[in-house]
């Protein structure tokens, strides 16, 4: 019998600075969660890009999100590093626009239509 311990479940990944508290993250997650996908935050170095794309890369669904004090980013393991599908900066004061990006993560993996909010910046 294969040690079930092992075998990790496939998540999303929110990678963030140390400083960042999961309070101003509980949208994210809530978003997600509503759309029936499992997050797991992780504290990493760097900046939300170098965050979102390490993720992303270590994530099994390629899909990954990073925050730093600047800014929250949601990006997939085939754009090039320095593009993202959602970036919001100043996210602090946008709990609902955390929630959609949330929600734009999992539906990202579900290869559901994202939900619009014009909060959300886009890289292309």
């Amino acid at each position: 019998m294969m040690d079930q311990s092992i075998i990790s479940k496939p998540t999303i990944l929110l990678y963030t600075t140390s400083y960042i508290g999961e309070e101003v993250l509980k949208p994210v997650l809530y978003g997600i969660e509503e759309e029936g996908l499992p997050v797991v935050i992780e504290a990493h170095r760097g900046t939300h890009m170098d965050l979102a794309d390490l993720a992303s890369r270590n994530s099994a669904l390629s899909v990954g999100i990073g925050v730093d004090e600047q800014a929250i980013v949601l990006t997939y393991k085939n754009i090039p590093a320095h593009q993202f599908i959602y970036r919001l900066t100043d996210y602090a004061q946008y709990p609902d626009s955390l929630r959609t990006l949330g929600v734009n993560a999992a539906r990202l993996v579900k290869g559901n239509p994202f939900a619009s909010d014009k909060r959300l910046e886009v890289s292309f």
